[in-house]
């Protein structure tokens, strides 16, 4: 169609082609007139971190074996693209860490419903198991977030002497060593250890957004890991994948990924003031802890002294748990008695009664080897318990293989 001469409301007349497109432009893409200037966040210094070496590390650390998120993009093709155009990765990282932005499609997961084998009944939901797959490129920056985060909280101590795991040099072997020397040094002295074992149910899931959002600012940290571990928090969209049908993507409110490499260093900071709680109230207990597992170590020369400070430990730790919406699993807990026995033969070791008041229940001290902080130990505390069950999965695989 042939367009005539235009009038707008004003009374002006287009007459050439180029005015007729202008005015046409003006009436079906309008300039917002309200559009405001977005003005970036006041800037930490974390973004100068992000360097070139640190987002190869995070891109070549993981494994390409990895199962790719909604978007289909395993690490092989990102492995590429960094050989490719490094510069660009690095600075799509900084650039998120500046804004404190984490990307949208990032935050999109498939909750992928798989049966737990070696089940007796499939008719029970603790059969079945959910495997949250996050997008791979999100990883990078998330990887880089973890090590900005954790370098901050040890380098600032903001973290407790008694936290292990999920840190440089603290494994769960140091934690078990630490627990081994201070039995060593109590049965030079006569005396007993006792070890009060808890775990906390659905770890990662139990992280309280907006408690975590707060902790971190009442710690003050760096305002760009601030600014993005709150973005990193919000919007998450789940999809459930259950017998190979997508159902609606939902929002998830709480709780963190468990499959994202920043989760572990975030729960790490979430759970950092439980040690310093009960140690505070209860100066006799030494704490330790390996993740979601946590113990309190006890040394006296009578069983009931042990019995009443692992009382105290667990009242406070529930006090604690309360304040921040965390739950202990009732069923693993344990507690474990370490004494200087004269021999292995079983009529040569003392038999020792005792119960722990937990809450509104009670449990015995193991008289089988315990799982502490993640390290199987047996009574003599010379951890060929661990090595044996270690060595017999090992073969196990092995022969799979």
């Amino acid at each position: 169609m042939t367009v005539e001469a235009l009038t707008d409301r004003d009374g002006k007349q287009a007459n050439t082609s180029l005015e007729e497109e202008e005015k046409l432009r003006d009436k079906s893409f309008p300039p917002n007139d309200g559009d405001q200037y977005y003005q970036l966040p006041r800037a930490g210094i974390a973004h100068t971190l992000v360097t070139e070496q640190a987002v190869k590390r995070s891109i070549f650390s993981q494994s390409v074996k990895k199962a790719p998120g909604p978007d289909m993009l395993s690490f092989g093709p990102i492995r590429l693209l960094g050989k490719w155009d490094k510069v660009r990765i690095v600075r799509l990282t900084r650039a998120a860490i500046r804004m404190g932005r984490h990307p949208a499609v990032c935050k999109r997961a498939s909750g992928v419903v798989i049966c737990t084998p070696g089940k007796a009944y499939y008719t029970n939901l603790k059969a079945y198991c959910s495997i949250s797959l996050l997008s791979c490129t999100g990883k990078v920056v998330e990887k880089v977030a973890a090590k900005l985060m954790s370098e901050e909280a040890e380098r600032r101590g903001l973290l407790s002497e008694g936290q292990f795991r999920s840190r440089k040099g603290r494994s769960a072997i140091n934690a078990a060593a630490t627990m081994v020397d201070r039995a060593h040094a109590a049965w030079t002295n006569g005396d007993i250890t006792e070890v009060f074992l808890r775990d906390i149910k659905a770890a990662f899931l139990s992280v309280g957004q907006r408690r975590l959002v707060n902790l971190i600012n009442v710690m003050q940290m760096d305002r760009d890991v601030t600014q993005w571990t709150e973005s990193f928090l919000s919007e998450i969209t789940v999809e459930m994948i259950i017998e190979c049908n997508v159902m609606e993507r939902q929002t998830e409110e709480e709780g963190v990924p468990q499959s994202s490499p920043v989760s572990p260093s975030i729960f790490v900071i979430y759970t950092s003031g439980i040690i310093k709680w009960v140690e505070e109230y209860v100066s006799e207990a030494q704490g330790l802890s390996g993740l979601d597992h946590l113990g309190w170590v006890a040394t006296r020369c009578d069983v009931n002294h042990v019995i009443t400070i692992s009382e105290r430990c667990a009242a406070k730790s529930i006090d604690w748990a309360s304040r921040r919406g965390v739950q202990f699993d009732t069923a693993k807990t344990e507690a474990a008695l370490f004494t200087r026995r004269p021999g292995h033969r079983k009529h040569l070791r003392p038999i020792l009664y005792g119960k722990i008041r937990v809450g509104n229940g009670s449990i015995r001290f193991n008289a089988q080897p315990t799982c502490s902080l993640g390290v199987w130990m047996d009574a003599h505390l010379t951890f060929k318990e661990h090595h044996d069950r270690c060595m017999t999965k090992a073969r196990a695989a092995n022969a799979r293989l």
